[in-house]
């Protein structure tokens, strides 16, 4: 499972934009992950300059 840390989280979208499942939005300026539409491809965690996004 995959899940965003908020406090490393700066809200760039970068994430977003490259999520291939569109499973990524914005809730209160942080990344949130759509758990119905994830897949678990890990490209939010390859991209994320800040390693918001991380396995659990």
């Amino acid at each position: 499972m995959i899940r965003i840390d908020r406090q490393k989280c700066v809200g760039c979208g970068g994430c977003v934009d490259l999520c291939p499942q569109a499973a990524i939005g914005f809730f209160e300026d942080f990344a949130i992950i759509h758990k119905g539409l994830c897949f678990e491809c890990r490209t939010c965690v390859k991209v994320c300059p800040m390693k918001a996004p991380q396995e659990i």
